[in-house]
């Protein structure tokens, strides 16, 4: 793709037309000459998501397979220092970056800065084909089938702007998957295929004595109200000649024909498939690709794939004494590459957040150390890939010096939490604040054994999913309850969730607690499992072999209630907060 290299620096082509037609829709939208109900999904389709608090907006930044270079992290620090309310940025588990509380005038400005720096909010948000996600270990996995970076641009570029798309019946997320042994410290799919709309899984199969790239595709994944396992609509198809896409394509299409448009909470995907079945789902993808536009279908593969992920870290010997924490951060943090003498090292960022001062300081870091790249992950963290050896101590110790040398990426501590209550309209309790106490208590404890450690803890403020708390070993959904008269801040308890050497599974409803309790019933539940376990049980195979809702009432009792507020206070308010906790909901975004 040189002649496109040539025009931005990212993988999607920002638009400088598109933008000024933005910043026209704005001037008309305050003028009062724009219709509201019109602007606002025009808005979501830009990547500018309204929040709970008026006038104020949420800037979604697109990102496949969560690639980002330095330069685009210092374009970062700009927004989180000059247009932010927060003053920083967060990583989400779609592994975008997102800024809140900005000014609706502002994000011309901001989209500009970005697509100086090759990046664009286009589909971000809104009822359309949403941010690629991938694994962040894809092309340097020891083990993988082969790495699907490419292919997930490829669809990205491939989709974006395409007219049909703009105006979906629900958002169409999408993730790909090469990882087979968990070599990089996950279990198998850390893309979390099973979940979306639609996932590619790398397959090799061998032709005339060839072996030829492909992918499993999956369809109608998805999480919320009704979780659902994405089913293979094809075991294998070729790769390399863009029938994944026509494919894609011809799925997108029937959904957008065919999908919900009355009733937006029952109109993603896998609600199709439920209403009409799965035979008859196929059967009209097979009939989709019979219309002319699909015999016709071509695409140039070399343009699309085309990708500059070239450079590696150079080496950076330690100056002076090596800070205490290495070895840990080095047994939980850094993985062996593929690559001889290369290692991948994650950067724990607590709840996904950067301050504008982190951004600089970790663009100057992937300079020396990662050549310049970096990506996020579904974890909420960034990775650093080929870092030379001989450099981990020295990348451990600046990591450190700018408060981001923390151990524990993607073990028990390494808590993943969406905004919540923060500035999510439907959000019903502090999600946020809840991960940041259940970190702090677990930290607290000191050090876990190797079994509790591979335990995740997730949270979303409303049963929507945006913390995937459906695929968290442990999961919180933020809920309610009226107690002696008055509302209780309270989280819905799921377990069982995640992807182990048994494959994936989503999570099983055990209850709920107040979140002032929720601390207590972690501990609990550590204790029981390390109590009953059998030999090398990961937490996900312990909770199915006792039960979800077995475990979940034994670890509750006692916690599920709470004494009159005159006796405990505290349990009225919601984490953060000192106020009496209420449920304040607004007409969300996610399904206008």
């Amino acid at each position: 793709m040189a002649t496109l290299r040539r025009q931005y620096e990212g993988i999607l082509p920002p638009s400088l037309e598109e933008i000024d037609n933005f910043q026209a829709q704005v001037i008309k939208y305050r003028m009062g000459e724009a219709d509201p109900m019109e602007f606002r999904p025009f808005r979501l389709q830009h990547g500018i998501y309204g929040q709970r608090q008026p006038e104020n907006q949420m800037v979604r930044v697109k990102l496949p397979f969560g690639g980002v270079t330095a330069k685009q992290l210092e374009y970062f620090a700009v927004i989180a220092e000059q247009y932010s309310g927060t003053v920083r940025g967060h990583v989400t588990t779609r592994q975008n970056f997102q800024f809140h509380f900005v000014p609706l005038d502002s994000v011309p400005e901001i989209m500009n800065g970005l697509a100086q720096v090759g990046l664009t909010t286009r589909e971000a948000c809104g009822n359309t084909v949403r941010n690629v996600t991938a694994c962040p270990y894809a092309g340097v996995a020891r083990g993988e089938t082969f790495d699907v970076t490419p292919y997930a641009a490829a669809y990205a570029r491939f989709f974006l702007r395409r007219p049909e798309n703009q105006n979906l019946p629900r958002k169409w997320k999408t993730a790909f998957s090469g990882c087979v042994d968990g070599s990089h410290g996950v279990n198998g799919d850390c893309a979390l295929t099973a979940i979306h709309d639609i996932g590619f899984i790398a397959r090799i199969r061998e032709v005339d004595g060839v072996p030829l790239r492909g992918f499993s595709i999956v369809v109608g994944g998805g999480t919320s109200t009704m979780a659902r396992k994405a089913e293979v609509l094809y075991d294998f198809i070729p790769a390399d000649h863009g029938e994944y896409l026509r494919i894609s394509a011809a799925a997108l299409a029937v959904f957008n024909r065919d999908g919900q448009r009355k009733n937006r909470n029952q109109a993603r995907i896998k609600w199709l498939i439920r209403k009409i079945g799965w035979d008859e789902f196929r059967r009209r993808v097979a009939e989709e690709l019979t219309q002319p536009w699909a015999q016709e279908f071509q695409v140039d593969m070399p343009e699309l794939m085309d990708l500059d992920e070239e450079e590696v870290g150079e080496v950076v010997p330690l100056e002076g004494d090596l800070p205490p924490g290495y070895a840990r951060w080095r047994l939980t943090n850094v993985h062996p590459q593929q690559q001889r003498g290369f290692f991948a090292a994650s950067i724990t960022l607590p709840l996904g957040d950067l301050s504008p001062a982190q951004f600089r300081q970790v663009a100057e870091i992937t300079r020396r150390f990662s050549g310049g790249r970096a990506r996020t992950n579904i974890q909420q963290n960034i990775v650093l890939r080929h870092v030379r050896e001989e450099s981990l101590p020295a990348l451990y110790t600046a990591l450190a010096e700018i408060g981001l040398g923390e151990a524990g990426a993607n073990t028990i501590t390494d808590v993943v939490s969406c905004p919540g209550t923060d500035s999510c309209s439907l959000a019903i309790a502090s999600s946020r604040g809840l991960g940041r106490a259940l970190a702090r208590h677990l930290k607290a404890n000191g050090s876990f054994d190797p079994d509790v450690e591979k335990i995740t803890i997730k949270m979303s403020g409303c049963p929507n999913g945006c913390g995937q708390h459906h695929v968290g070993a442990i999961g919180f959904s933020g809920a309610s309850s009226k107690q002696h008269g008055r509302e209780v801040p309270t989280a819905e308890l799921w377990l069982g969730g995640g992807v182990t050497d048994k494959g994936f599974r989503y999570g099983t409803l055990a209850g709920k607690v107040p979140t002032k309790h929720a601390p207590q019933l972690i501990d609990r539940l550590l204790t029981i499992y390390q109590a009953e376990r059998q030999q090398g049980e990961p937490f996900q195979d312990f909770v199915e072999r006792v039960g979800a809702k077995a475990l979940g009432a034994r670890a509750l009792e006692g916690l599920t209630t709470v004494l009159p507020p005159d006796q405990e206070p505290d349990a009225y308010m919601d984490w953060g907060s000192t106020q009496l906790f209420e449920v304040v909901r607004g007409e969300g975004e996610c399904a206008v």
